[in-house]
């Protein structure tokens, strides 16, 4: 047998061995870019793409990717009736870490992060309330907030603050026109309400309180829904919340009166109406001590 005829030889056979042996691997050409990141930032806030195939629900989706039905309508902005189209593409989220702490049980981890109990068992199915470990690590819902953590630092700013008194003074302009559901402080339950709420229709725009600059658009804190937050000088800031739309963008200076957004009903309320604070130095204060008279 010639040389020549031998190297075809060889060369057939490697070429066969090399394919056989990649078999194993085949998939990786589905690996989404990205997705598999391995640094820690992607792991918390890098999204799944997949395609929708026949027979796929949300239902379905969040059983397979352990995730909330209510993290996939939100993440992807569907609408009713919450219909899949085979072929399209769908975001899966990633999911948010959470280390217990000591005496943490779910209703206490629900509360802090703004999220349900309902949500923490569906994304950790085999978690028992009664055995929970120090130091273990759960999964949240993408929009999980720890606003415990946000609560202990006013608590100290309070605290290291206690003999600064504020004098009431006319400063800010109604930000909407509409009559007050619920007064700022204690309220029935032992509750507090950091700020006051206005009844309005829904669309109803809501403006800037005061000159200042755009500092937070959002709707992570779940309970507040579409949220706006506007600082001021003098280390003053306004909140406005549970807004249906966003009318300005982060970064942005406003004016007096400058119109934000419009009255909505988004987080933990019913009716239409506007969450509104009014802060000093990042201590709530209340609003009808600082609101010009109508």
């Amino acid at each position: 047998m010639s040389n020549r005829i031998i190297f075809s030889l060889i060369m057939f056979l490697s070429v066969i061995l090399f394919f056989s042996g990649c078999g194993k691997y085949s998939t990786v050409k589905d690996i989404v870019q990205g997705v598999y990141d391995s640094s820690e930032k992607n792991k918390r806030y890098k999204s799944k793409n997949i395609k929708i195939l026949t027979g796929d629900t949300i239902h379905s989706l969040s059983k397979k990717y352990r995730i909330t039905v209510k993290e996939i309508i939100r993440f992807n902005k569907i609408k009713p009736p919450f219909i899949l189209k085979p072929g399209k593409f769908i975001k899966i989220p990633a999911s948010k870490i959470y280390k217990i702490k000591k005496g943490d049980t779910f209703y206490k981890i629900a509360k802090c992060n703004s999220v349900y109990i309902k949500d923490i068992k569906e994304k950790n199915i085999n978690l028992n309330e009664k055995k929970l470990i120090i130091g273990a690590k759960i999964f949240l819902p993408y929009y999980a907030v720890n606003n415990c953590n946000f609560k202990n630092q006013d608590r100290k700013k309070q605290k290291k603050n206690k003999s600064y008194n504020i004098k009431s003074k006319e400063i800010f302009s109604w930000p909407v026109k509409g009559k007050i559901v619920t007064n700022f402080g204690k309220q029935t339950g032992g509750r507090m309400n950091d700020g006051i709420n206005l009844i309005s229709a829904k669309g109803n725009p809501v403006r800037a309180a005061l000159n200042g600059k755009v500092i937070y658009i959002g709707n992570e804190l779940l309970a507040w829904g579409n949220l706006i937050i506007i600082k001021h000088k003098n280390n003053w800031t306004t909140a406005y919340a549970h807004l249906d739309k966003f009318l300005v963008q982060k970064g942005e200076i406003v004016k007096t009166g400058d119109i934000i957004g419009s009255i909505g009903s988004t987080g933990n309320v019913v009716k239409s109406q506007l969450h509104f604070q009014v802060r000093k130095k990042s201590k709530p204060l209340n609003p009808i001590n600082f609101l010009k008279k109508q």
